[in-house]
């Protein structure tokens, strides 16, 4: 059942291991919505206030596109919507907090920063401890945050056939100002599985390989495979800097994260 109220909702494709539980906590710690779409048949309703559930085999990517598709006239309902990957560990409350936080500056796509202890493929966007927020040039598919006209506005791309490399597209096709995207440092999430666990599922067998999916949508839309950027950000006390060398600095206690743990995803 899916409340009236509510402004948010989170989409994941969940499987028998995945931490939902952990976020579709009591709904005195949630004022959003979750659709649960499971790919593995033998996970089952959890029959919760707010919850919607249902049963769709297939790819994450793929997926997401039908249930978008098939979900319209829901998810227009909704201000802002996040794709959750379905191992990543973060309670109710902070997952509220979050979208609390990303509709409060109006970013057009956002995500929470990675703890350091998380698997990961990109170090920028672990935590930065000197900063609530960073304002980047791309949010990475693992768990962006969108608002819900501009979700509507990139959707196609999940049509494209391609399970990687669609995040490397979305903020261009919808970016007018160095505010539209951010890092949500004052919330992190714990990406707690290796990078390609899930590889197989996701149709990269048989020699298909991530980059492969990458470097096909990005010679489609004729782009260069850029870096993650801060344009700016917004420290702890609140103040703004656009610094270069604020960000350098205050980035070194990256080098402390587990090394390991880096790859693709």
């Amino acid at each position: 059942m899916i409340t009236e109220s509510s402004r948010f909702l989170v989409i994941s494709r969940v499987g028998q291991q995945s931490l939902h539980r952990e976020w579709c906590g009591p709904t005195s710690e949630r004022r959003f919505d979750v659709l649960l779409s499971a790919y593995d048949n033998a996970v089952a309703d959890p029959r919760q206030p707010g919850i919607l559930f249902e049963h769709r085999p297939g790819a994450k990517v793929a997926g997401y596109g039908d249930i978008m598709r098939d979900h319209a006239e829901l998810i227009a309902r909704y201000d802002y919507v996040s794709l959750f990957d379905d191992d990543l560990s973060i309670s109710a409350r902070d997952l509220q907090r979050l979208f609390d936080i990303v509709a409060q500056h109006q970013l057009k796509i956002a995500q929470p920063a990675l703890s350091h202890d998380s698997y990961f493929t990109f170090a920028a966007f672990l935590e930065n401890p000197s900063f609530r927020l960073r304002y980047v040039n791309y949010i990475e598919m693992m768990c962006p945050v969108f608002r819900a006209d501009v979700l509507t506005e990139i959707r196609p791309l999940f049509d494209l056939g391609f399970e990687s490399g669609i995040d490397l597209i979305w903020c261009n096709l919808v970016s007018t100002s160095m505010q539209d995207f951010a890092v949500i440092d004052e919330i992190t999430v714990r990406h707690t599985r290796p990078i390609g666990a899930a590889k197989s599922a996701n149709g990269f067998v048989g020699g298909r390989r991530y980059e492969d999916d990458i470097h096909a949508v990005l010679g489609k839309f004729g782009l260069p495979w850029l870096s993650c950027v801060p344009y700016a950000g917004v420290r702890r006390n609140g103040t703004v800097t656009r610094r270069r060398s604020a960000f350098f600095w205050s980035s070194l206690s990256l080098i402390f994260a587990v090394g390991k743990r880096a790859g693709l995803k």
